[in-house]
């Protein structure tokens, strides 16, 4: 009888990790992977609501990820009014004041260049 329970006791033992990785592998093969998007750089201009055009504008840093535009932005920006068009198209994608470091901005239809204007 202990020999019996000794074979059982340490079966269990044999048996618990093989059990584990067969759950292991159900449970990674039924989760789909997502399929993240790769951060693209951008261009991204910034206009002075003054009028006064440089004939070298200055550039922010930004990048497109997931259908969203990322502004990052060197220094805090306080309770700005900020316009953000397609350099291209001319579409404005975001008018509103802004508070903050890094603006995230929902696209619909991508581009590969945009202005931000202070108004």
């Amino acid at each position: 009888m202990k020999a019996l329970s000794f074979v059982l006791f340490s079966g269990l033992f044999i048996v618990q990790p093989f059990c584990i990785f067969l759950n292991a592998s159900v449970e990674t093969a039924s989760v789909p992977a997502e399929k993240k998007e790769i951060k693209r750089p951008i261009h991204i201009h910034l206009l002075k609501g003054n009028g006064s055009v440089r004939s070298i504008l200055p550039i922010i840093p930004g990048y497109i990820q997931d259908n969203q535009l990322y502004i990052c932005f060197e220094t805090f920006i306080g309770n700005k009014c900020l316009v953000v068009r397609d350099a291209v198209s001319g579409e404005i994608v975001y008018s509103g004041t802004f508070t903050g470091n890094t603006l995230v901005i929902t696209l619909t239809n991508r581009g590969e260049s945009y202005t931000v204007e202070i108004v």
